[in-house]
């Protein structure tokens, strides 16, 4: 990618967060930056990466309940790994997963905040980790060794899992295809399919 392409990508980036939070429509920007850039592809990916005023305004409550969701979860992380330094006199770093549970969630919060599309799926990804980790742990060490909070954690993680996936197809929904009827040299009209996006 050189120079020119790089600057182009950008000032579509600024023109379609501009456009979106003025409230227009994806489509009609779609129109409209088709026309003064070159590269399509970057407009239409990000115009699907962005969710429109619309639906952000449609789905702030459920977004903002999955930002408080993982914000409780951070607290019982930070808690566990508060239990685990005090109990057994170790620095905290030494336990890297806890303390990874911690970050994560944390960043997640971040991008939840600035409805960041791609941070949803890491949500989700993040859930199948901590399962597969409690599972982990109850079968070599059993159920005594786990921390109890440890399941209060995962039920949070699990629940922001469902609204992440949800949040991510609702606040980005797919383009969607509609026949039009196009007229060749005023001969004669053919029907023709293209995708247009639905908010």
């Amino acid at each position: 990618m050189n120079k020119e392409q790089i600057s182009e990508k950008k000032q579509i980036i600024e023109h379609v967060k501009a456009r979106i939070d003025k409230g227009e429509p994806k489509q009609l920007i779609l129109e409209d930056l088709t026309q003064l850039f070159k590269d399509k592809v970057s407009i239409v990916r990000q115009l699907e990466l962005t969710p429109s005023k619309a639906m952000k305004d449609k789905y702030r409550m459920l977004n903002y309940l999955l930002a408080a969701l993982l914000l409780a979860s951070v607290v019982l992380n930070v808690i566990m790994l508060l239990n685990l330094f005090m109990g057994d006199k170790r620095i905290l770093i030494i336990d890297f997963a806890k303390t990874l549970n911690v970050i994560l969630p944390t960043v997640f919060t971040i991008g939840v905040f600035m409805y960041r599309i791609e941070i949803y799926s890491w949500i989700a990804s993040s859930a199948v980790v901590m399962l597969v980790t409690l599972i982990t742990s109850l079968y070599f060490w059993g159920i005594r060794d786990i921390d109890p909070l440890l399941f209060v954690s995962l039920g949070l993680i699990l629940i922001c899992f469902v609204l992440g996936l949800m949040l991510a197809v609702k606040l980005c929904p797919p383009r969607v295809p509609k026949i039009i009827e196009v007229d060749i040299d005023g001969v004669e009209k053919i029907n023709k399919t293209i995708y247009v996006f639905a908010d």
